[in-house]
């Protein structure tokens, strides 16, 4: 009896065993399942623009990207796409052969910055936003892009519902195609509707319709603000545990500005823009020190020319590693750097080092 009993016990645990194996334990995931949300944890995008070493720097480093979205496309106000940079396919194909994710993305800069009047032309006219989301969709499949980045700056804030009802659409139809939407959002810590650079933006909406979501983190101060840094990690963790509260973590990026800014005492709220490379040049030039705020990770200097006196703030590796630690601690689906050919080389070789392929 008690043999039978040890033998029916033992039975009745591997045919537990076996019910376990099939459907995974209740409340959590099958391994192929956590095997892709681990995958997805640690997504590196590159932003691609036509400027100067931007090739030499996607490529070189291609290993360590996941993405890269192209900065070549924008449209008209009846939703027609144009070309809008020097848009090469077989660069896009060679990115895609290693493996790499690649989307057209599509934006309303024009000459004089990002367009709101093109912006409300697509968003409100049923006609054209209907046009504008057909023409992705083709654009995705004649060209064979994984998917479609959205990078909408400057939206009237009365276009908050109709920017969001678009992405909807949008998402829908690109689904369907087995396409990606991928969404650039301006960081924000509150929700205030008429705010004219971030009101459009609920993100709530956007966090439902988008597959990614890409949060500038950046420009903290900027054009038509006071000087200061480009992104502070107390102001980068307040933006980040505010989109935490509407958007799922796991369709968070987090924007990694590898840019610098150039604040002259005679223009107090129009910075220059920096490469890396030429902010330490100019550091070096004038034999100032580079500091660094540890309580706000922010590396910046300070140098004289006549009687002008320039504050300078940039990114470099230290504060780059603290604000991938961020990323990784809070567990976002990755980063993106804006943008590809002006960053510290040491992105590379230690701040990313183990994180998405590297």
């Amino acid at each position: 009896m008690k043999r039978y009993l040890t033998l029916l016990l033992i039975s009745f645990i591997i045919l537990c065993q076996a019910l376990v194996g099939c459907t995974g334990s209740k409340g959590q995931p099958p391994l192929a399942e956590a095997s892709r949300k681990e995958a997805l944890s640690s997504v590196v995008l590159g932003f691609y623009t036509d400027s100067q070493n931007a090739k030499e720097s996607m490529l070189s480093n291609i290993k360590k990207l996941n993405e890269v979205a192209f900065f070549w496309y924008t449209f008209d106000g009846t939703g027609l796409i144009k070309r809008a940079g020097n848009v090469d396919l077989g660069l896009k194909a060679t990115v895609q052969k290693d493996g790499v994710k690649a989307y057209a993305l599509v934006h309303n800069m024009g000459a004089g910055g990002f367009n709101s009047q093109l912006a409300h032309q697509v968003l409100a006219n049923g006609t054209s936003r209907s046009k504008f989301i057909n023409n992705l969709v083709d654009l995705s499949i004649k060209e064979d892009w994984d998917g479609i980045s959205i990078d909408l700056e400057k939206i009237p804030d009365n276009d908050r519902s109709n920017y969001s009802a678009f992405l909807d659409q949008l998402h829908t139809a690109l689904k369907a195609k087995n396409k990606i939407l991928n969404v650039s959002i301006p960081a924000k810590y509150q929700d205030d509707p008429n705010d004219l650079w971030t009101g459009a933006f609920d993100y709530t909406a956007v966090g439902q319709a988008a597959d990614q979501i890409v949060l500038m983190t950046y420009e903290e101060h900027g054009i038509g603000t006071t000087q200061g840094p480009i992104a502070s990690q107390g102001w980068v963790n307040r933006v980040i545990d505010f989109a935490s509260s509407k958007i799922p973590k796991e369709k968070i990026i987090m924007g990694l500005p590898v840019y610098a800014s150039d604040w002259a005492s005679n223009s107090p709220t129009v910075p220059s823009y920096l490469t890396y490379a030429k902010a330490t040049s100019i550091a070096s030039g004038h034999k100032v020190s580079i500091l660094y705020d540890r309580t706000q990770q922010v590396p910046h200097f300070a140098y004289t020319v006549g009687n002008v006196r320039h504050e300078v703030y940039l990114e470099d590796v230290r504060s780059l590693t603290a604000k991938l630690s961020l990323a990784k601690n809070t567990h976002l689906q990755g980063v993106a750097i804006w943008r590809l050919g002006i960053e510290d080389p040491a992105l590379w070789t230690k701040v990313l080092e183990g994180y998405g392929k590297g």
